[in-house]
């Protein structure tokens, strides 16, 4: 085996174990099956020589038994080889003198049709000793010469999360976010080589950074106290951080030097995000791109400096209320001017047409990281198609600013996010992670607001199991199953575990809510241009429609009356803000008749509306443009109307409020830690005042067990002992690629 040119040594029982998975791939093979294949008649200690022989194989590929990506440990059973083996019916004539290849990406698959995978440089090499050796070789791999070697190499190690590089300038160094201190910190570590060294230190986590184009600071994100961007030197220094601003992430430093770019919201909220430019020498940051976004009507998520310092490009996500299924970037001059449209060519739009999904659902976009390549001719950004998120490579004509080719640069299962180009544009380096979206429930002291234990998944990994709903027994959970263009409700029994789709068929089924007997879910019905409130019978397990349908309306059911005899619907179009109506059950199946409006606002859509457990109150959340982003916020109000009361604004997103059982507590989910959490405020049920100060709930600010960043799918359930969260377990490190400007 070879790796970027130089040899991997693998030999006595390590390789023997290796060729054995091979011949298997996929498929596990047992402890007894290697004892009795390499161990046949004598007595040796089997357990010890085969964890030797596998944890030199994953050293030898760059593997890790906490993150697999080659050979995977089934506890108590044996081994498996999980990367795709492509097989070939023929030997090659000469199988001895075939030409190296250079590993090109993390796991098997990790590359263009041009390049070879890792099981293909296993098989060029393997395959020749194994005859060699008189071995039997039930397949040979098949070679695809590619026409530029692009070397891949692995360039940190450690357990956790390493994620979000940037580059020196003189491409010696990368410095990048790591957990491998027990939280978030900014760390240096040479590209060749040799262990990482620690930049930011002291309490809460530093992350999200960006090097100087001189080289002598590094920009980034803080959540220490009042949180921030901060400066620090590149090779770090206690008590030499400068604070940039009191809000905003992802700083990016202009090409000159002089400014920092910065965005209001650390994760995609499917709002209108807002970006400033804060100067190095001093003074407040200043919004920009203000007047092109709201000419547009673009709802950006992301942005990155044009290479030329005067302009920024942004990545819209959507523009109005239809999401962009294509990459659309805008560019925009930072001291006003027309935007430019990156048109795409139709040729690249067949080809992405080509590897979507074009389901009901499609794919739903989550992140939204680029890079322009330093001579303007390249954006390299990731995207997710047919499930996987991987590294493509935009071919731009700089003047135009038009699209006119595209390559997949990595074609694995991913997630691989964050491409960053260092700065001669020769090398790219992304984080290639491991990722599991799950909904977790966990053991919670109602007296204390506080959780008593450690949770547990309960929904499998399969598929991105988001919006859960748990009954209000605790003892049902209902939720939505996204996979490859396609999006399902099931329902999960939490007493004998049996869990199973509610029905199957051309539409969409989206914001379940269980009855409060846990008899009914109700929920909007959807496929292109057909919206319907619905209500389905767990005991009859039959759907039948709870009002006509709607061919321009989005009706989300966010509750139901503790009586069960009204349900509570966010309604909106895509020219009319959101409002709260109550929808009567009793007029079903044509409920619209007698729904009645109840919580609407001039400037604000209305989500999420639930009645406390007495029925008198009715909490709420409202988002609205501000100066400085979004604003979300939390209110409470008599069901009968009257008066808005306002939860405490925080310094971030507010979501999802919660009543406690007892109707003292309004829990809710907010990024005020930089992470998503469950905060909570106590309510006076006599008099409809908020009692004290909002306080956390719970304390996940780490990649490795965090509320999910989608803050659409995170929902919050509480019971008596029981909360329900949409949870994400992330690893990942980094690799590099090189030669990406061919």
């Amino acid at each position: 085996m070879r790796k970027d040119g130089a040899k991997l040594k693998l030999t006595g029982q390590p390789f023997q174990v290796l060729t054995i998975l091979l011949e298997q791939p996929g498929e596990v093979v047992t402890r007894d099956e290697l004892q009795k294949r390499l161990w046949p008649d004598t007595f040796v200690d089997v357990d010890h020589n085969l964890n030797t022989a596998i944890n030199k194989i994953r050293e030898v590929l760059g593997d890790s038994a906490e993150g697999p990506r080659f050979v995977e440990t089934l506890p108590r059973r044996g081994y498996r080889f999980i990367a795709s083996v492509d097989g070939a019916s023929h030997v090659p004539a000469n199988p001895a003198a075939a030409e190296t290849a250079v590993v090109s990406a993390p796991t098997a698959n990790r590359t263009s049709g041009k390049y070879p995978t890792p099981s293909k440089i296993l098989g060029y090499s393997i395959a020749a000793l194994l005859m060699l050796m008189g071995f039997s070789v039930p397949w040979i791999l098949h070679k695809s010469p590619p026409p530029a070697q692009r070397a891949l190499t692995r360039l940190t190690f450690d357990d956790g999360l390493q994620f979000g590089a940037t580059w020196s300038p003189d491409g010696r160094y990368i410095a990048y976010s790591s957990d491998r201190g027990g939280k978030l910190d900014v760390w240096v570590k040479q590209v060749s080589g040799g262990d990482p060294i620690q930049i930011t230190k002291g309490k809460g986590n530093n992350w999200q950074p960006d090097w100087s184009p001189d080289g002598r600071y590094i920009a980034y994100r803080s959540e220490d106290g009042a949180g921030g961007l901060f400066v620090i030197p590149a090779l770090g220094g206690a008590g030499l951080e400068r604070r940039m601003s009191f809000f905003g992430y992802h700083p990016r430093w202009s090409p000159d030097g002089s400014k920092i770019l910065f965005q209001t919201h650390f994760t995609w909220l499917d709002a209108n995000d807002k970006f400033y430019v804060a100067q190095v020498d001093g003074g407040e940051p200043r919004e920009i791109l203000a007047q092109n976004i709201a000419e547009h009507d673009l709802w950006p998520a992301s942005a990155m400096w044009h290479p030329d310092g005067k302009r920024v490009t942004v990545w819209v996500g959507r523009t109005g209320r239809y999401s962009e299924r294509s990459p659309a970037f805008w560019t925009m001059p930072i001291g006003g001017g027309p935007a430019i449209k990156s048109d795409i060519a139709p040729a690249i739009e067949e080809q992405l047409r080509d590897v979507a999904v074009t389901g009901v659902m499609g794919e739903w976009p989550v992140d939204f990281t680029f890079a322009w390549a330093p001579d303007g001719k390249a954006i390299y950004f990731e995207r997710a198609y047919r499930g996987t998120r991987n590294i493509w490579k935009l071919l731009m004509d700089p003047d135009t600013l038009k699209a006119v080719g595209i390559e997949r640069l990595t074609t694995g299962a991913g997630p691989d996010t964050e491409a960053a180009v260092s700065r001669d544009g020769t090398r790219l380096a992304f984080t290639a992670k491991s990722e599991h979206v799950r909904t977790w429930l966990f053991p919670f002291d109602l007296s204390r607001s506080r959780l008593s234990g450690h949770g547990k998944p309960i929904t499998s990994s399969g598929g991105r199991a988001v919006v859960p709903t748990l009954s209000r027994d605790g003892k049902k959970l209902a939720f939505g199953v996204e996979r490859t263009g396609s999006w399902e409700l099931w329902q999960k029994s939490l007493v004998d575990g049996h869990e199973a789709p509610i029905i199957t068929d051309e539409y969409v089924r989206d914001s379940a809510q269980w009855s409060p007997d846990g008899a009914h879910l109700a929920y909007q019905r959807e496929k292109p241009d057909e919206h319907q409130l619905m209500m389905w019978s767990a005991d009859t397990r039959i759907e039948e429609p709870l009002a006509s349908m709607s061919a321009t309306g989005w009706q989300v059911v966010s509750d139901w009356s503790p009586d069960g005899k009204a349900i509570l619907v966010s309604q909106g179009t895509d020219t009319h803000l959101f409002e709260v109506w109550l929808v009567p059950i009793a007029d079903a199946p044509h409920a619209e008749t007698a729904a009645k409006k109840i919580i609407s606002s001039p400037t604000s859509n209305v989500y999420q509306a639930h009645f406390s457990p007495d029925g008198q109150w009715i909490a709420f959340e409202t988002a609205a443009d501000t100066p400085t982003g979004v604003d979300s916020a939390i209110y409470v109000t008599r069901a009968a109307g009257g008066p808005w009361v306002r939860l405490r604004q925080g310094k971030n997103w507010d979501d999802k409020p919660r009543w406690s059982p007892d109707g003292k507590t309004i829990y809710f989910i907010s990024g005020r830690s930089g992470f998503f959490n469950v905060w909570g405020v106590h309510f006076n049920p006599a008099t409809g005042i908020l009692v004290g100060t909002p306080f956390p709930v719970t304390a996940f600010d780490q990649p490795s067990l965090m509320i999910s960043q989608r803050i659409e799918g995170a929902e919050l359930s509480v019971t008596q002992d029981r909360l329900a969260l949409l949870m994400e377990e992330t690893s990942g490190s980094i690799w590099m690629l090189e030669n990406v400007e061919h």
